[in-house]
């Protein structure tokens, strides 16, 4: 937005505008850690499979670890 055009618009509108974006963002921030942790996810079991595991011995595994 241009300096002319912010002057028109009074501070109260420029205030509920700018926290409709950072509201906005934040949920897209919080779409693409939900992406990226499914990815990783993805990849790790991936990897578990090429290594010799199925999924379930993976979980297995971990919980094991985790005991």
């Amino acid at each position: 937005m241009m300096l002319k055009e912010l002057c028109k618009i009074s501070l109260e509108e420029q205030i509920k505008e700018i926290d409709t974006k950072i509201t906005d963002l934040q949920e897209r921030k919080k779409q693409l850690m939900v992406a990226k942790e499914r990815e990783e996810l993805r990849r790790f079991v991936e990897t578990a499979e090429k290594n010799g595991l199925s999924p379930a011995e993976l979980a297995r595994q971990l919980l094991a670890r985790q005991a």
